[in-house]
């Protein structure tokens, strides 16, 4: 909504001289196609940015991280838009929130006020938001931002879509390769920033830098047609209306001879099915051969042998966490938390794990997976097993990156590098 009195361009110049002037108030900020955002001020200090989305990007995180059992993410994502930070605080400990709360100021900020939009500031005698941000320079913080800023700026562009695959060499640290994974096989941007466990700013930077380093490939996909396509196009339905007016033209009989190459075969018997040509006007029949021709609408069938090497690969990502969390946290918790994530499935997937056990490696039992499977009607096997699996290892992927240290998270990404390549996804 706009505000009156209201300016266009960067507000980060006009929050500088706040912040100069110690100001105390909030500059309402639109910048087009990027939610709007309410960043707050007290006597000359950046305490809380807001967005209306950030109750939904907290729980998409902890979705991510696998931080949240199914009925509460389900419970959640029941608010849809109407979600707030009270209703959050019923079901996520208001700690953890709070925690995630700090990289979202950061990260809307970054969203907000480097680029050209619409903005204006509302004067106020106090500030009484929730999550608020204090203890950091905020002269320093806006410096530090605006760098981050311009680092990612080409990828953040809304109408510019990004392709994001492996490049040839290995990345640096632990959230590398958390991306690095995430990456094994092509993904587009958006895709990337819903499976990441990470603020999208966080994310992109750590995109950016990868790209740099050449352990990511970010390749911008064509947008609208290639130059000349559109006068290839006219030329391509030019030559097909002239083939069906000639076509039209044989099935008449006028003017034009019949096909030399069918000449000799007028009266033949034609393959398997007795189909033949008969008639000056080329007419087919078509004997029966037991089948109707058409098209094949459902996916392949889905083997056994499929689903167990898939689960096997599935496997391999949960007994590395269970192998690094147990030896950082003790005996027994990592299969116990393998088992959480097991039992968390989001609803669209709990089908196929219901009654499913890790053993103490961590190890997912196939037994009760194929038999979930058998209750399933067979055109919705292959989507739940692929869609159902892939969840599974991201919330493992998102639950090492919020509970392990750099080393043993590092330790097991390099266990399960490649694992969306053997899933064959």
């Amino acid at each position: 909504m706009e505000h009156p009195g209201s300016e266009t361009g960067r507000a980060i110049d006009r929050v500088r001289t706040y912040l100069s002037q110690g100001r105390t108030g909030c500059v309402r900020v639109q910048v087009p196609a990027r939610a709007p955002c309410a960043v707050y001020l007290n006597e000359g200090e950046l305490i809380a940015a807001l967005c209306p989305a950030d109750p939904q990007a907290i729980v998409r995180r902890l979705a991510a991280r696998g931080r949240l059992n199914t009925k509460d993410l389900a419970r959640l994502k029941a608010s849809g838009s109407d979600l707030d930070f009270e209703t959050l605080h019923r079901w996520v400990d208001s700690s953890v929130v709070g925690r995630l709360m700090s990289g979202r100021f950061r990260n809307n900020l970054v969203f907000s006020l480097f680029d050209a939009g619409r903005f204006a500031f509302e004067p106020a005698d106090t500030i009484r938001v929730p999550h608020l941000q204090i203890g950091h320079d905020s002269a320093g913080l806006l410096r530090e931002l605006e760098v981050l800023h311009d680092g990612i700026s080409f990828l953040m562009t809304p109408n510019r879509e990004y392709k994001i695959s492996l490049g040839q060499f290995s990345p640096g640290t632990p959230q590398q390769r958390h991306i690095h994974a995430l990456c094994a096989s092509p993904t587009n941007r958006d895709d990337l920033l819903a499976m990441s466990p990470f603020t999208h700013a966080q994310t992109l930077s750590l995109v950016a830098t990868m790209t740099e380093a050449g352990s990511l490939l970010a390749t911008p996909l064509a947008q609208g047609p290639a130059q000349g396509a559109i006068a290839h196009a006219v030329a391509v339905a030019e030559a097909s209306r002239q083939r069906r007016a000639v076509a039209s033209q044989s099935r008449d009989g006028v003017g034009v001879k019949p096909l030399a190459a069918f000449e000799d075969h007028d009266r033949e018997n034609r393959g398997m099915g007795k189909g033949m040509f008969v008639g000056d006007k080329e007419r087919v029949v078509l004997g029966s051969s037991g089948r109707s021709p058409g098209l094949r609408l459902s996916a392949p069938t889905l083997s056994n042998t499929e689903v167990l090497r898939r689960v096997g690969v599935c496997n391999e990502v949960l007994t590395a966490l269970v192998a690094v969390w147990t030896e950082q946290h003790g005996p027994g918790t990592g299969r116990i938390v393998a088992q959480q994530l097991v039992d968390g499935a989001p609803r669209g997937f709990s089908a196929l794990f219901q009654g499913a056990e890790v053993d103490a490696m961590g190890r997912l039992g196939v037994t009760h997976i194929l038999d979930n499977l058998q209750r399933r009607a067979p055109a919705e096997r292959r989507d739940l097993v692929t869609r159902g699996l892939c969840c599974l290892i991201d919330r493992t992927l998102g639950w090492a990156a919020e509970g392990l240290d750099e080393i043993r998270l590092g330790k097991m990404l390099d266990q399960v590098a490649g694992y969306r390549a053997r899933m064959g996804w």
